[in-house]
């Protein structure tokens, strides 16, 4: 059985494409954090929640819980940093080997990275499609919302996966 103290720890090299999820991910965290900022005072006491399969407000809360959404992202994006600095420490669906770490690696930490983003949009878009609704300018978040969050989530997760077993052998 292969023990994660053996693997190498190799630093990975940030690509033109890696620093634009960086970027866009930043960027997405900034406005997530705009979002309540700027519109706080201008919300009704009670604003949606909680959204339904199909994108429909089912649960109401205080204007505060507009906050958490930010306060979660920031340290889902901060804690999701910080693990990308350890790829010898993850989980894989192949055997690492000296030949193939920096690729695999490479590829893991990109996957972090790719789902920080993701996560950091989604929690965008869920604020302020949360201001639009509680302002009455918006129905929810629609229908496609779910399914196309679950598609691109997983559809990237089984994306990584299927290139990593392509790949488990250094060329």
């Amino acid at each position: 059985m292969e023990t994660q103290l053996l693997r190498p720890k190799i630093k990975t090299e940030l690509t033109a494409p890696d620093w634009l999820a960086e970027v866009v991910g930043l960027i997405s965290l900034v406005a997530l954090i705009l979002i309540p900022i700027l519109n706080y005072n201008n919300l009704p006491a009670t604003i949606p929640t909680h959204f339904n399969a199909v994108g429909v407000p089912d649960g109401y809360g205080g204007k505060g819980t507009l906050w958490l959404l930010p306060v979660i992202g920031f340290f889902m994006y901060l804690m999701m940093t910080v693990v990308q600095l350890f790829p010898q420490i993850y989980n894989y669906p192949v055997e690492i080997t000296e030949e193939n770490a920096p690729r695999q690696y490479r590829n893991a930490v990109r996957l972090i990275r790719t789902l920080k983003t993701l996560i950091i949009i989604l929690f965008t878009f869920l604020s302020y499609k949360t201001v639009q609704t509680a302002a009455g300018t918006a129905a929810g978040l629609g229908r496609a919302f779910l399914p196309v969050f679950l598609l691109v989530t997983f559809g990237t997760v089984a994306f990584y996966i299927a290139w990593s077993l392509n790949n488990r052998h250094s060329s």
